[in-house]
């Protein structure tokens, strides 16, 4: 009896890492980490969104915060690359109250030609790679 209950233990044991070890291992990705500075001065506020050149799959993306970012789980394919940052211009109330909170009045800092009107584009490959992006207002 012992045996035979040992037994059964160990074959769901073994089914166990069959079943773990046959599954596919799902999405080729890749880590993006980079550099972003607008007119030679680090980006300071803003994201990086990537997404498929042929409009078909996942999206990745990550905020930028003071020049860099780390863009984790992007899928490995050629990716339309959009880069935006915030500019703060000044303050404005978050509801209209006289209690309400103030909060940072934004505008976007990057010209269209590196976000909404992007041509810029990245072949992500799996495992991490560095890429720097140096924008030009001109």
């Amino acid at each position: 009896m012992h045996w035979q209950h040992g037994g059964r233990l160990g074959a769901l044991a073994l089914a166990a890492i069959w079943v773990a070890t046959s599954c596919s291992p799902g999405p080729a990705v890749g880590t993006v980490t980079g550099q972003v500075t607008f007119d030679g001065q680090p980006v300071k506020d803003g994201h990086v969104s990537f997404t498929p050149v042929d409009g078909k799959g996942q999206t990745g993306g990550a905020p930028i915060a003071d020049g860099r970012f780390k863009a984790e789980q992007v899928p490995a394919t050629k990716m339309k690359v959009a880069l935006h940052g915030n500019k703060v211009i000044g303050t404005r109330k978050a509801y209209d109250t006289p209690e309400s909170p103030v909060m940072p009045d934004v505008v976007e800092l990057l010209p269209p030609k590196y976000n909404f009107n992007s041509e810029l584009t990245l072949d992500v490959k799996r495992g991490s790679q560095d890429v720097k992006y140096d924008l030009k207002s001109k």
